[in-house]
C-alpha cells in the first residue's frame, strides 16, 4: 500500500502558495492610501526558497537560495512550492 500522505501534503503546499499570493494582492489593492501600490502588488508574487517533491514516491527537497516569481513551478511528476515571503510582507 503506497503512502499517500506525503503526496497529499506536497499537493496542498503547491496549491496553497498561489492562494496566499492572490489573497495578499487583493489586500494590497483594497488598502487605501498605500504608497508604492504597484511595487507592493509585484512583491506579492515573490517567493524565497523552494520545496519540491516527486509525486510518485514522496521524495522531497528544499532549495534555500531560490528566488521565485509567481510561486509554484510545474514539471511532470513533481510538485513545487515556495515560501511566499513577499505576500506575507505585504499583508503585515
Amino acid at each position: 500500500m503506497p503512502q499517500t500522505l506525503p503526496q497529499t501534503l506536497g499537493l496542498l503546499a503547491a496549491l496553497t502558495c498561489p492562494l496566499v499570493m492572490f489573497g495578499a494582492l487583493f489586500l494590497v489593492l483594497r488598502t487605501q492610501g498605500l504608497k508604492y501600490r504597484i511595487l507592493w502588488a509585484v512583491l506579492c508574487f515573490v517567493g524565497i526558497g523552494a520545496f519540491w517533491m516527486r509525486a510518485s514516491d514522496g521524495v522531497w527537497g528544499f532549495v534555500p537560495a531560490a528566488i521565485n516569481i509567481l510561486g509554484p513551478g510545474q514539471q511532470a511528476g513533481y510538485y513545487k512550492a515556495t515560501v511566499p515571503l513577499g505576500a506575507l510582507a505585504s499583508m503585515f
